[in-house]
Order: C-alpha cells, then structure tokens, then sequence
C-alpha cells in the first residue's frame, strides 16, 4: 500500500443521478473509488437518486445518497448534498473529502469542522474569473451560468486543486489565478475498453458518443456529413448519448436531408457501445473544447480510429498522423475531408488506431491514477 498507512475516503459526485450513470465524472468517481478500495482503502462515495429509485449497487466501497434534483438554471444538489455530508463526515471522521462537481460547495466548510483535507477535480471546459459578488456585475450572464460560479467557489475553498489535462490546468490557473496549487492527474480508463474486439463489418458507418451539446462540435459535424454523402451516399453515422440539443439537432439532420444517414441512438449501455465501436470503421469527435476527451480516449484504448477536432486538452493524447487524425476546431471542410481520407485510405487508419491503443495502454491505468491521487492525499493529511 503506497504510504504505509490506509485512509479514509470520501469521494462525491453530483451532475445526474444515479439511474443516468453513462460516463463522464461519475465513472471517473466510480473507476477512482474502486482503485484506492483496491489499495486498501476505506472508501466512500457520496452519488445522488430520485426521491422514488430504489437503488442496490454491488461495488467495493461504501455508497450513500443524496436526494437529486432536477433544476435547469441553479443546480439544487448543492443543498442536499451537504445535508448528508455534514453528519457523515462527522460520524465517518474522513481524512479526506474530495469533490467533483458544483454540488461540492460549502464542503470546504464542512471538511475544515471535521479536521479533513479537502481536494477537487474539475471536470468543466469553463471556469469564470471572477467570484460570485463580480459576476453579479451582469446579472443575465450570471443567470445563465450561475453553476459555474458555484463550482468556482468549491474549487477556491480546495487545500489542493487537481485537473486531468494540462489545458484544464491552465483554464482553472486563469479562472482562480495563482492562489491554489493544480496538480495535472489523468484518470484511467476502464479496462473492457482494451478487449474490444474490432471486426468493422459495417464498413461506411462511423461513431461519435458523448453528450448532445453544441460545444461536442456537431453543427460542424453535421455540414460535413452533407458533403461526404454526396459522394459516399450509404454512410451512416450513430449518435449515441443524449443531451439539451437532440430535439434540435434531429431536426437540424432532416432539413438537410441526412435523415438517412444519421441515427440517434441515445445513451447506450457499456456493452452495446463497445460492440458498437467494434463494428464501425472509425470514431469522430469534433469537439470545440474539451477539458479531457474521454470519449476520444476509450475510442483510441478501444482500438478503433479516431478523428477528433484539436478542441481543448485533445491534441495532448492524439499525436498527429501517429495515433490519430486531427482537424481544426469548427472547420466542417477539413472534417468532410478527414472522413473521406479515412474511408479512402483503411489501412493506414488502422494502423494509425493499433498505435493509439499501445500509447493509451501505456499512459492511462487506474492503478496508475490512484496512486498519485493517494500521494497527493498523503501530501495534506
């Protein structure tokens, strides 16, 4: 065991309850705690259910719920999580509490009552640079964005900041300036994603997975297809995920004439989006900013070729030409011509998608993540 000596843990996570557990932060949460359990560890981890989900979950540490509301403009979660929080970490006397979204404000004041370290990870492509009382100078912008002020302020009362890309490292050095320490730890990535068994039968279809959002660069996306299809008319691309803009988006596909070509799929269990990936000719993500792109790099641990737009912390884990193809970020021309060089020249994509897999292989790893994330702990306990 790293350090010599177990400690206890409280992990939480906020952004959608349990019953939309697909990715993102909270597997990241889930995929952390089942490390450091491994290690040892008395973990526990802090997720949110509807008032009525009876849920049982089977995993190595200790869950405990919070009550999740569903709340477009101020998420609501930021007073019921600290109403279970405050007496367990009393009863629990938690070494450290780490957070992980908004819904962690006000645990800097809980954590300093109970004597416990207190980290955060960002998982947000945008941090304001200013606290609550200046971004109340504009009240609509505020308004629109209040939960990013929310998670600022979580992020201020942190011991020690963490980010999983040097990008999102800079963005919250901006937001917060120079008043906390960002410790850069990648996270893992799941272990299945490297078992998935490529056999691209479906020779013309490609594969995007991530939330239905305007920043995942599908606009772009979607002008590209158009131009793609006038020469290769049986592509077919699978959205799979779901988000504020698929009403609008499945509209926005029928007007140009893609209906065809486009399927939405909508959030897909971890086993049908692997075998999903196994079956199409390649991944493409065209996102504008991304504080990671972990979609990008279970596509690349899963073997399959990817496509992505230079959007955020992205070119940090493609190498150009080597493990991948990049393209300017909301530049649908260079898309269109990246898919057709793809669906041209087959074997060089895969040969680009057999020396990805090896680098994600080598740089991410669970067990790699815990580690570091347990000598930062040991480092403020």
């Amino acid at each position: 065991m790293l350090g010599g000596s177990s400690l206890k843990i409280c992990l939480t996570i906020n952004s959608s309850p349990w019953s939309a557990f697909k990715g993102g932060g909270q597997l990241a949460v889930h995929h952390l705690a089942c490390a450091l359990s491994a290690k040892g560890h008395d973990v526990h981890a802090l997720y949110s259910k509807h008032p009525d989900e009876k849920i049982e979950v089977e995993v190595p540490y200790q869950v405990h719920w919070a009550q999740h509301h569903d709340f477009a403009t101020v998420n609501l979660n930021i007073f019921s999580y600290p109403k279970v929080l405050a007496p367990l970490a009393r009863k629990e006397k938690f070494d450290v509490i780490h957070g992980n979204a908004e819904e962690a404000f006000g645990v800097g004041n809980i954590a300093a009552r109970t004597k416990a370290a207190y980290v955060f990870t960002s998982h947000a492509p945008n941090i304001p640079n200013t606290g609550m009382l200046g971004g109340m100078l504009q009240p609509i912008q505020f308004l629109k964005s209040v939960n990013t002020y929310l998670l600022r302020q979580a992020m201020m009362e942190a011991d020690r900041v963490v980010a999983f890309s040097r990008f999102s490292r800079d963005l919250i050095i901006k937001g917060l300036g120079n008043s906390k320490e960002v410790e850069v730890i990648p996270p893992g990535i799941e272990s299945s994603w490297f078992e998935v068994e490529r056999n691209p039968v479906d020779s013309n279809r490609i594969l995007f997975w991530g939330r239905i959002e305007e920043e995942k660069g599908l606009p772009e996306l979607f002008i590209a297809l158009k131009k793609v299809t006038e020469k290769i008319t049986d592509l077919k691309l699978t959205l799979a995920g779901e988000g504020n803009r698929l009403q609008e988006y499945k509209t926005r596909v029928a007007d140009l004439g893609l209906a065809a070509n486009v399927e939405f799929s909508n959030w897909l269990s971890d086993r049908e989006l692997k075998s999903l990936a196994g079956r199409s000719r390649f991944g493409v993500f065209p996102s504008r900013i991304e504080s990671f792109g972990l979609s990008v790099v279970e596509a690349m641990a899963a073997g399959l070729p990817v496509i992505a737009a230079r959007g955020g912390a992205i070119p940090e884990n493609i190498e150009e030409d080597v493990t991948g193809r990049l393209v300017p970020v909301n530049d649908p021309d260079a898309l269109a011509e990246a898919i057709l060089s793809l669906l041209e020249d087959q074997q060089s994509a895969e040969n680009r998608a057999k020396a990805a897999k090896k680098a994600v292989r080598e740089k991410f790893a669970w067990e790699k993540a815990a580690d570091r994330m347990l000598e930062l702990y040991q480092s403020i306990t």
